[in-house]
């Protein structure tokens, strides 16, 4: 297995409990694992199958994720809440050893007030992030999560500029760029590295987020490279089936 990618913990072999799936991603050949939603799970029975498996980025605490939230990062009134979810998620990362940790915006449109939210709770978030942490924001297209804030390219770039935080970078999933961007992630990943905000890269087949198909994402891979990019690039798909036959597209 490639050492840059990252097996999804919860994307990635839906067909066994959590836990099982971190000796899974180890049996095939995964150096690294990313994590969505961790906190739903005993702790420390999490980091001792860990047990030293790096992991490249988790997600911060995103809400109430089975009344739909999708984090708080945007919600003018919830910053109590943004700013207590970012103190559990700095434990884990910690506890775990990720470099990155991903903080959700939030179903909120763009108005000037959530904007204003969105910087404040970056700002604050930066500040407070243990010295080696890297805080990324992803755009996720609006297809999929209906009425997410942060969900264009142009707008992350713009928001980034003006929070003007060395500690918060890009998250550019390729799958959501493509649904996003009408279909094209090529020159949104090439802008992202030439302005030095790249701070992780997530993938997925377009259709249907299963697998991709072999070459989908060729030409973003080789400008990574190009680019000298050792970041972990996080496998965040449905497989179609057998999640191990499906990594054939890797191999």
């Amino acid at each position: 297995m490639p050492p840059r990618f990252a097996a999804n913990l919860d994307w990635l072999y839906p067909e066994l409990a959590y836990l099982d799936r971190i000796d899974a991603a180890r049996a095939d050949g995964f150096g690294r694992v990313e994590m969505l939603l961790p906190y739903q799970h005993d702790r420390a029975g999490l980091l001792a199958r860990l047990d030293g498996l790096p992991v490249a980025l988790i997600n911060a605490p995103a809400g109430d994720w089975a009344r739909g939230e999708r984090g708080l990062a945007a919600l003018p009134g919830r910053e109590a809440e943004f700013r207590a979810h970012c103190l559990r998620g700095f434990e884990l990362v910690a506890q775990a050893g990720a470099p990155v940790m991903h903080l959700m915006s939030g179903i909120a449109e763009n108005t000037a007030e959530a904007r204003a939210t969105w910087l404040a709770n970056l700002a604050w978030a930066a500040e407070q992030a243990p010295p080696a942490l890297t805080l990324t924001v992803e755009p996720i297209n609006r297809r999929d999560m209906p009425g997410y804030f942060l969900h264009r390219q142009a707008q992350a770039l713009e928001l980034l500029s003006l929070l003007a935080s060395p500690r918060v970078r890009l998250q550019l999933d390729l799958y959501h760029c493509r649904i996003a961007e009408g279909g094209e992630s090529l020159s949104h990943l090439a802008r992202a590295l030439d302005l030095g905000l790249l701070g992780h890269v997530q993938l997925a087949g377009v259709d249907g987020r299963h697998e991709p198909t072999a070459g989908e994402y060729a030409a973003e891979l080789a400008l990574l490279d190009a680019h000298g990019w050792d970041g972990a690039i996080g496998l965040e798909y449905r497989p179609r089936g057998d999640t191990r036959a499906g990594l054939a597209w890797l191999r």
